[in-house]
């Protein structure tokens, strides 16, 4: 005896529209795209359309799923972020199915924890809810990773020959550097920024610093002791006493966004 059941398209094309429109809002916030509302919904449009169809066709539901929806998972891509090259369209799509895959655990996980949603009368409604739960949770999740990557950046005042000198700096905690003698933390400044603190270019404050790198078994960088420097990040701003610096010659961003390294214990 074969059993058969019926399927409501109507309802499978609302619940794929509302469970793409979270996980392209996720995309866009992990890719920092301003992608447009209209865009969005665009887009997960097409992608409910393309489910129902891919649904339609006949073989194997895993089958259909999985060769089906690449090519309208890269559609959607397409037409929400206007994706430029094959590289930047294969991460975009990525990310996609990854919260896809997370949404998708993340439902079944609700699902057995919830009696209520064995009613099959508001089955639909409960499983986009559960959908928006799963967004939220991915939103945060995404929101505190940016956050932490944000504070790794801060400011560092440094008492300069006409004034304090403000520079932009990376807090590297694989930066292991410290001064041999007194096994302090060093911190390292481009050579341009260091122009402007030549006053602590003294004798009693000169340091070498040795260091090891890829590419570079071996070499020496000029360090010298500054008297005081001021950290500061998001929340507050810290002072710093005898604070050695090594000069490093040429640029420590390719991109020129911070001038500065210095080591996790600043």
């Amino acid at each position: 005896m074969q059993l058969q059941g019926t399927i409501y398209i109507d309802s499978v094309f609302l619940l794929n529209l509302v469970m793409d429109l979270y996980l392209l809002a996720l995309v866009s916030k992990v890719l920092g795209n301003a992608a447009t509302y209209p865009g969005i919904l665009l887009g997960s449009a097409v992608g409910a359309a393309g489910y129902c169809i891919i649904l339609c066709l006949p073989g194997t539901y895993m089958l259909k799923i999985l060769f089906g929806m690449i090519p309208v998972g890269a559609l959607m891509i397409k037409i929400v972020f206007k994706t430029q090259g094959l590289k930047e369209l294969l991460r975009a799509e990525g990310w996609l199915f990854t919260f896809s895959f997370f949404l998708g655990g993340f439902i079944i996980f609700l699902k057995g924890k919830i009696p209520v949603t064995a009613d099959k009368s508001n089955r639909w409604t409960l499983l986009a809810g559960l959908g928006f739960a799963g967004f939220a949770l991915g939103k945060k999740i995404l929101e505190v990773c940016k956050d932490r990557r944000r504070n790794h950046f801060c400011k560092v005042k440094l008492p300069g020959d006409e004034g304090i000198v403000e520079v932009s700096a990376l807090i590297d905690t694989g930066n292991g550097l410290t001064e041999p003698v007194s096994h302090k933390p060093v911190a390292i400044l481009e050579e341009e920024a260091w122009e402007h603190l030549r006053r602590w270019m003294r004798p009693e404050k000169f340091k070498v610093i040795p260091y090891h790198s890829i590419g570079k078994d071996n070499g020496i960088l000029e360090g010298y002791e500054i008297d005081t420097i001021k950290v500061k990040g998001n929340e507050c701003e810290k002072q710093y006493d005898k604070v050695i610096v090594a000069v490093f010659k040429g640029k420590v961003s390719k991109g020129g966004s911070y001038q500065m390294i210095l080591p996790p214990e600043l």
